[in-house]
């Protein structure tokens, strides 16, 4: 998969208009009658925080590994996201077969990831990362926009958080960047919009996570981003 990507916060109640604005140029995807997925994931990172610190520093290449479990249908993946200078996001990955979906990576799959990420062998479990998915596709623009609600962070000691109340995460998934898409037309149309609200954020649910989860981390270090999450909060209040 290669593509681009752009992320943005909306409060909940965006959510309507937005769904009935793109109604006719996008199909809802819909699985067994069902349109909200839950999407369990469990993230890696070295004990210096690789992956974190080259997403926040806009490093040319940066990586995020995970393994992904699609609850509705029981589906787990093992998956790298690497993007590179040209902010082009790849993704490679391979089923798991485990029977539990967040064991332990086999020798197969340490591999996998060896022959792709340079510090493979540094990786293990950081983070839990929950939440619902609804997904609307354009076919014709090679285009999809997901709406990501209720997320939740579960440290690996089992510290539960949840930073984006009232908040919805957009992504819009694009093979080639494309400003005239229906989604920027109904962001701009919102009065509502802010500095953070209805806008592109350069910071991933990741990011996010680790931020609001992790005391270790200094907040000096991370103040920039922090501060996106900060005023996006802050702003749904006001609406």
């Amino acid at each position: 998969m290669d593509r681009r990507e752009e992320k943005f916060l909306i409060p909940n109640n965006w959510c309507d208009p937005l769904a009935k604005s793109l109604d006719k140029d996008y199909k809802v995807l819909e699985i067994n009658g069902n349109r909200q997925f839950e999407y369990s994931n469990l993230y890696f990172d070295t004990p210096e925080n690789i992956c974190l610190n080259d997403h926040i520093r806009e490093r040319k290449n940066k990586y995020k590994v995970r393994i992904r479990l699609y609850v509705n249908s029981n589906i787990c993946f093992l998956e790298i996201k690497k993007k590179n200078v040209h902010g082009r996001t790849m993704k490679m990955r391979i089923q798991r077969t485990s029977e539990k979906w967040d064991s332990p990576l086999t020798d197969f799959e340490k591999r996998f990831l060896s022959e792709r990420v340079p510090f493979a062998s540094e990786l293990s479990p950081v983070l839990y990362i929950s939440y619902s998915r609804f997904t609307l596709a354009q076919l014709n623009r090679c285009e999809r926009i997901t709406l990501d609600t209720n997320l939740t962070y579960t440290t690996i000691q089992g510290e539960i958080s949840k930073p984006l109340h009232g908040l919805v995460v957009v992504e819009l998934k694009q093979a080639e960047t494309n400003r005239r898409s229906p989604l920027f037309v109904f962001l701009r149309s919102m009065p509502e919009r802010t500095t953070q609200l209805g806008r592109i954020i350069k910071i991933s649910k990741y990011v996010l996570g680790r931020l609001s989860s992790d005391d270790s981390l200094s907040p000096r270090t991370y103040l920039s981003k922090l501060k996106v999450l900060r005023r996006a909060t802050k702003a749904i209040k006001t609406i």
